[in-house]
């Protein structure tokens, strides 16, 4: 049954861009169509995508971070993500554009006001453009695989009609740039595709180029964008084995095939995607105190041309000096502690100790010995500098809360399998867990010889009581400890195979010692920079999972999904929005269950059109239709598939990609379901069997879409007890939880 499909619509086709080709007569009326259509769709798409816009005028769901995101850009203060540059300075340069107030924060309960912040309404206006270049590049590229405007039209039409994507496109969100660099590399992928009959001609350079520009540009926003990669991976594999089997080419022809798609795709694309981290490093030059900052490490603290106390900073570090005491592992920060108790179930009034990313004064400790009272007194006209050593018995006051680092042999909070570390004692006690040695990780260090220094290298400290390694725990703690990182003590003790032991001492502020400029000696080059960006951010990707406690986590799982429920609207997701305005994320059953069928269908069309070629006595090459359904439906399981195996925190609006490549799956398949029906008329009935098709197509999916307007839009919230209308009164299924 697909052969005869696809073979109807080969030849329906070819005869359609045949007559397309031809200057007069229904090519130039074909033509005419086409760009009707094609306009038609970006008109009634920008009105759409435009209309009301500025609804919720509130800061609506990941708004908040992407509109802060983008203040930095236009402040020139760095900061840390866990998605690479290049969207967010996108939105930062929509924001220039619209002239975004730099000095106000925002914050999810800010509500805007017209005129006074009319520049919101311009930004989500910049990124709605973005999901208008969606439905122009899916049409493009279902009209270069199938060259059926009627397949390219309802495909759009689809796209259009479906609430998720609309509603996600209408926000200050990294996701409608991510979407269109990924149709854009699928839609060159084809054209790329398309050239294969002439290899190296510019045309073909041209396309593998424009490919690996737009791979490089997905990767830049966000990491999903390897799902394409990996697509545009699979269809170079596939080429290049063709050249192999090509037994009538030479072997210095495969070599040239493979060097030209290293080029174009590997070095293009890597080169694009690094360029970006280089700009936003250059962009950002003020970082030394930003918050987060201790998500890195002390040397890309002062790689930051404001920092200037990396300029006058002892390199040794002194008894009594205030430091500021750093995990070496990524995205966990400065060791601290607060004037705050662990709950009573959990232990005595011990303060909290654990791990911050900012800076700030609960940070600073100071090293004494373990035998002494209080800590040396830097003002003291009497005072002797005398450095910390590696193998010293310290203890360690923090200089605000005046308690001691301490452990017990009691469970930590949240790592239960460590012992717990805490804040105890004051100034003049002197308790037994309260010991520590100092271990400088350096294999060539002695005990009384070797100091410990600022910035490198690093240090371990171990309880002289228990024998357990200081290190941070597995997790965060919950809302009475702030969401911060827990400090534990392993009780394993030492491990030199563990780096989540090790320890830099970041600042060094002793006005009694002779200061050197630490920036020559330690700042990190660009490259080194962007080395040190990317372990931040997969640390803080591979963070990104279901904690065991209630709190902001727990709306967390409120709002989060699992794959499978995706594709049959099980559920979608809630947008915080303001009281006056509520959203509910999710596609339309009347698209999302045609797009499930198709793909239902596939496999069975698969099987039928393996059997039907293998009963051929000449074979021939699978039609362009062929391909093209192939290329899409890999590209639909390589943005599916892999979410299955993911433990981290996934949302609805993570099947968007899949999303659209099983609409113009259905779109070519559907159109060539209309171009079999048309072969079992009579000729003078098949031209009037298309138009009323699509025609009656694209009503039912306009009508779907008026019907789901409260799921396109939002709901005003209208305090009318005899009228009392919600969100939940739009939704087709009880699982759709609020």
């Amino acid at each position: 049954m697909l052969s005869a499909l696809l073979r109807q619509e080969v030849k329906v086709t070819e005869k359609r861009t045949e007559q397309a080709r031809q200057p007069e007569g229904g090519g130039r009326l074909y033509a005419v169509v086409w760009w009707l259509s094609l306009v038609s769709l970006v008109i009634v798409t920008s009105l759409l995508r435009y209309y009301q816009i500025g609804d919720p005028p509130a800061v609506t769901w990941d708004e908040y971070h992407f509109l802060r995101f983008s203040q930095h850009y236009l402040n020139g203060t760095y900061f840390q993500d866990v998605h690479p540059p290049l969207g967010k300075m996108i939105i930062g340069g929509i924001g220039y554009l619209a002239g975004q107030n730099r000095t106000q924060l925002v914050n999810v309960k800010h509500v805007y006001q017209y005129p006074y912040d009319q520049w919101y309404i311009f930004m989500r206006m910049g990124v709605a453009t973005f999901g208008i270049l969606q439905v122009i590049t899916s049409f493009l590229t279902v009209w270069e695989i199938s060259r059926s405007l009627s397949a390219a039209f309802m495909t759009a039409v689809l796209i259009v009609c479906d609430p998720a994507a609309h509603a996600l496109n209408r926000l200050v969100i990294l996701d409608p740039i991510l979407l269109w660099f990924i149709l854009l590399s699928t839609f060159c992928g084809v054209k790329f595709a398309s050239q294969r009959h002439n290899p190296f001609g510019l045309r073909w350079w041209l396309w593998m180029t424009a490919t690996g520009v737009a791979l490089g540009l997905t990767m830049a926003v966000k990491y999903v964008g390897a799902f394409v990669v990996a697509l545009i991976g699979v269809q170079a594999v596939y080429d290049l084995w063709e050249q192999y089997c090509d037994l009538t080419a030479s072997l210095w022809n495969l070599v040239k095939h493979v060097l030209a798609r290293c080029v174009g795709l590997i070095l293009v694309p890597l080169l694009l995607y690094l360029a970006t981290f280089a700009l936003h490093l250059q962009i950002l030059d003020k970082g030394s105190t930003m918050p987060g900052i201790g998500l890195g490490s002390a040397q890309f603290r002062l790689s930051f041309p404001d920092n200037v106390i990396g300029q006058r900073t002892p390199p040794v570090v002194m008894y009594g000096a205030q430091v500021t005491i750093l995990s070496t592992v990524p995205a966990i920060g400065y060791l601290t502690t607060s004037y705050d108790l662990y709950p009573p179930e959990f232990t005595a009034e011990h303060q909290i100790l654990s791990f911050d990313m900012n800076m700030d004064e609960l940070n600073a400790w100071a090293f004494k010995h373990a035998d002494d009272e209080d800590i040396v007194d830097l003002r003291s006209p009497d005072y002797v500098p005398e450095p910390v050593m590696h193998g010293d018995l310290v203890r360690l006051l923090n200089v605000f809360t005046e308690r001691h680092l301490q452990t017990h042999r009691l469970p930590a909070a949240i790592t239960k399998h460590m012992y717990m570390a805490c804040g105890y004692g004051e100034i003049g006690e002197f308790p037994e867990g309260g010991v520590w040695r100092v271990l400088v990780d350096d294999p060539s260090a002695e005990p009384g010889v070797t100091p410990l220094s600022a910035i490198h290298p690093g240090f371990r400290l171990i309880s002289n009581r228990t024998g357990c390694a200081l290190r941070p725990g597995i997790s965060k703690y919950p809302e009475w400890g702030y969401h911060a990182w827990e400090a534990a003590c392993d009780p394993k003790g030492l491990n030199l195979n563990d780096p989540s032991q090790v320890f830099q001492i970041d600042e060094n502020v002793n006005p009694r010692i002779p200061a050197e400029n630490l920036k020559e000696r330690f700042q990190l080059s660009t490259i080194q920079r962007i080395i040190e960006m990317h372990r931040v951010m997969f640390a803080s990707n591979q963070r990104l999972t279901f904690y065991e406690f209630e709190g902001e986590e727990g709306i967390q799982k409120h709002l989060s999904s699992r794959p499978w429920m995706w594709p049959v609207l099980y559920r979608g997701c809630p947008g915080h929005a303001s009281d006056m305005h509520s959203l509910y994320f999710v596609g339309s059953p009347q698209v999302y269950f045609l797009n499930l069928a198709v793909l239902g269908l596939l496999p069975v069309l698969a099987v039928s059109y393996a059997y039907r070629r293998a009963r051929q006595t000449t074979q021939t090459e699978p039609s362009r239709l062929v391909e093209g359904v192939v290329f899409l439906a890999t590209g639909w399981a390589l943005h599916y598939l892999p979410f299955w195996a993911m433990g981290r925190i996934l949302y609805f609006h993570h099947y968007l990609p899949a999303f659209f490549f099983s609409t113009m799956i259905t779109g070519l398949l559907t159109d060539a379901a209309i171009g079999r029906l048309e072969g079992f008329l009579r000729p003078g009935l098949r031209g009037f069997v298309r138009p009323t098709v699509v025609a009656a197509f694209t009503a039912f999916y306009v009508n779907s879409f008026i019907t789901n307007w409260a799921l396109a839009f939002g709901l005003v919230t209208v305090d009318d007890e005899a009228h009392p209308e919600t969100i939940k009164d739009h939704f087709y299924f009880d699982s759709w939880l609020l």
